[in-house]
């Protein structure tokens, strides 16, 4: 019964996610990256996940479906098998129903769900984690020789896929070590140490693909390990500075642990535990007065997995950053999921009827699985295939962000797509070991930093042609020429295509707020943006009701979008339509409040308030001039004084009311003009009015 129960689970499971996994790359985190190191054997950013990397090759052997089909196939494989170990693990401590409810109630979970299809390595790391705990488990009870080399040998290869599953070290090593049998077996620690070392170095070894690769020259070869000092730092991580490590620098230690905290109980309650939240709680309850050593051992692994990763993780509460978080929840979630299985027995002992509802309460989860599903998703095929005819023969493509480079590494290493491309990774231009795989493997493109707008200048002159995907990092300034599909010339000197956007293919439903995630929602944005260059393009070169056109389907895609709202707000203006413009500025106010508010809830760094402060001012600035020309000169000071509000160093709209007081009040036009000269001492228009104003007042 025990087997066929979880065989049942595992199958159960397996075909719920076989029929949710996305007909191709899923648009997610490094999965094109993954993809791509899996089938060509390459060498992936540190740690580098070698066990991972391994077995995705071996997932290629499957004789259908596309190569990143089959490493979405393993992930589904893995977290279908987790739960079925999950189930096994629990079964002899909290009974078949109880622990057959812990293991679907996890399968539920909606993040869970999400990276059980998708090719990334967090779902063997969740099976691995489920053996471990299965393992510590029955070594507490009968502890044996073999069954400890086993553990020791399975948490080394665990370690070879994900390291953090070391959090789980100190809860699992209690749960083995406190019953005190392991001294019966083992006699000194010294002898036991001296067994066990050997053991866990053998799981660990599999790290020695990444020299032995690296030396080979894969086409991915990030950090080239093959030399040592490049291997030590990429086990630590040392040398590998990740977008979300560097940010969490910019905050003191645990100065975002509470917010964190809250976002993390919000998915406690939302995608996992639902009215069933105090089952955990009851079963540490039933744990302790069973065995509280075996229940400390589980808090212990719960605290590290959970509170502390979140407490060291520190980082902002805003979507990019949680998206990268959330699959760290399941760890912990797993260990949530035994104490509820143990919390379920217990309540079916104690109160049939409470128990029943605390079950069907705890269900609550199990109908909003459908929401991660992606088995329609063409997002990221069409994304690829778009930005690709927009891109002409022979020409440089500089990409930045994860997914959409990842995606275009797989297309054209995997796939054989566009290999006439330079396909350059803007983040890593410079890194000396990617120049080195570049020159190495004969790609022609010619590498260097890209930051200042010289260097952009200098990387153009060498490479020819150069197109941006509209994820590229630019700096504050710099200018850019005309959009070509999904693609933006890097020279100002050429005239946009808008008939590229005929080739370009949009499935799916595009509406920014609409998706699953927020890496689908990335996609419609690099839809929107490139979209609302175009129409500012077309409005700047006499095409105004095109560029119209482009700038309302750029805004309808992505309505939290200020840009679009603003230039509109801006052509309306300029083509005398005042009502309409005075709407639109409006409007764009309040996005921009929003945006503010945003930065607030998510802890974001300086730059992005000053951005959006001085969005907000141009706003209210631009709507104080239409008021003014519409004659309601009240309302005109007003919105003057909310520019000031959200940017006091705005000159001009100290200038504009000092010109609504001219001839009322020459105390404030005097005092305005001042103020315009204290931030800007060369504009002369100030001076000179500043003088009239003190010359009427007799000074």
């Amino acid at each position: 019964m025990r087997k066929n129960a979880a065989l049942a689970l595992f199958l159960g499971f397996f075909a719920a996610y076989l029929y949710t996994m996305p007909p191709y790359l899923a648009a997610y985190r490094d999965a094109g990256e993954m993809a791509t190191s899996a089938a060509t054997l390459g060498v992936s950013h540190p740690p580098s996940y070698p066990l991972y990397i391994l077995l995705g090759k071996l997932s290629q052997a499957l004789p259908f479906g596309s190569p990143a089909y089959r490493l979405t196939l393993l992930s589904a494989l893995c977290s279908a098998a987790a739960l079925a170990a999950l189930f096994l693990a629990l079964e002899p401590v909290a009974g078949l129903g109880a622990a057959l409810f812990g293991a679907v109630w996890l399968g539920c979970n909606r993040i869970w769900w999400s990276v059980a299809i998708v090719p990334e390595m967090y779902a063997l790391t969740l099976l691995q984690a489920a053996v471990l705990l299965g393992l510590a488990l029955r070594l507490r009870v009968a502890y044996d020789r073999r069954l400890w080399r086993g553990f020791v040998f399975l948490y080394g290869l665990a370690l070879a896929n994900r390291t953090d599953l070391l959090l789980w070290a100190p809860g699992l090593l209690w749960l083995v070590f406190s019953s005190g049998k392991w001294k019966e077996a083992e006699g000194s620690p010294a002898s036991w140490l001296a067994r066990s070392v050997p053991w866990a170095l053998l799981g660990l070894s599999v790290y020695l693909y990444l020299p032995v690769r690296s030396s080979a020259g894969p086409w991915l070869d990030w950090n080239h390990p093959a030399k040592l000092s490049n291997f030590v730092g990429s086990l630590t991580r040392r040398s590998y500075g990740g977008t979300l490590d560097l940010l969490s620098r910019n905050y003191q230690t645990g100065e975002l642990f509470l917010p964190n905290l809250a976002v993390y109980g919000r998915h406690l309650f939302r995608d996992y535990l639902g009215w069933g939240v105090l089952l955990p709680l009851a079963g540490l309850w039933a744990w302790w007065r069973r065995d509280k050593a075996e229940a400390l051992g589980l808090v212990f692994a719960y605290l590290a997995s959970g509170p502390l990763f979140l407490f060291l993780a520190n980082l902002p509460p805003n979507p990019h950053a949680l998206a990268i978080v959330d699959p760290h929840y399941l760890l912990s979630d797993v260990v949530l999921a035994a104490l509820a299985a143990f919390g379920a027995a217990a309540l079916a002992r104690a109160f049939s009827v409470p128990a029943a509802l605390a079950l069907a309460a705890g269900l609550v989860p199990l109908g909003h699985r459908w929401d991660v599903s992606r088995r329609w998703s063409l997002f990221n095929y069409d994304y690829t295939r778009n930005v690709f005819l927009s891109t002409p023969r022979n020409a440089a493509l500089v990409a930045k962000k994860d997914v959409p480079l990842f995606t275009l590494w797989y297309a054209q290493r995997v796939e054989g797509l566009r290999p006439d491309l330079k396909l350059v990774a803007q983040g890593l231009a410079g890194a000396p070991w990617y120049q080195d795989s570049h020159r190495r493997l004969g790609d022609t493109a010619r590498l260097m930093a890209l930051r200042a707008p010289q260097d952009w200048d200098r990387f153009e002159a060498l490479n020819g042609d150069t197109y941006l995907t509209t994820d590229c990092e630019l700096q504050d300034g710099m200018k850019i020429g005309a959009p070509r599909g999904l693609v933006v010339r890097l020279s100002t000197a050429a005239a946009a295509d808008p008939r590229a956007w005929e080739l370009v293919a949009r499935r799916g439903r595009f509406d920014y707020d609409a998706q699953p995630d927020f890496f689908t929602s990335d996609i419609i944005e690099s839809y929107a943006m490139t979209r609302e260059r175009l129409g500012s393009w077309l409005v700047e070169h006499g095409r105004a009701d095109e560029g119209e056109t482009a700038l309302l389907r750029s805004w309808a895609w992505k309505p939290h979008f200020p840009d679009a709202s603003m230039y509109l707000a801006y052509r309306t203006f300029s083509a005398g339509r005042l009502e309409d413009a005075e709407s639109l500025y409006g409007h764009s106010a309040l996005l921009f409040e929003r945006t503010l508010e945003m930065a607030r809830e998510y802890h974001s760094l300086p730059e992005i308030f000053s951005g959006a402060r001085r969005g907000l001012a141009d706003s209210r600035l631009n709507l104080g001039v239409i008021l003014e020309k519409r004659n309601r000169k009240d309302e005109a000071a007003k919105q003057y004084r909310l520019a000031l509000d959200a940017d006091p160093r705005s000159a001009q709209a100290h200038y504009n009311l000092a010109v609504l007081y001219w001839d009322k009040d020459w105390e404030k036009v005097a005092e305005e003009m001042g103020e315009v000269l204290k931030i800007d001492p060369s504009r002369q228009d100030a001076q000179r009015f500043l003088a009239q104003a003190r010359q009427r007042l007799g000074k």
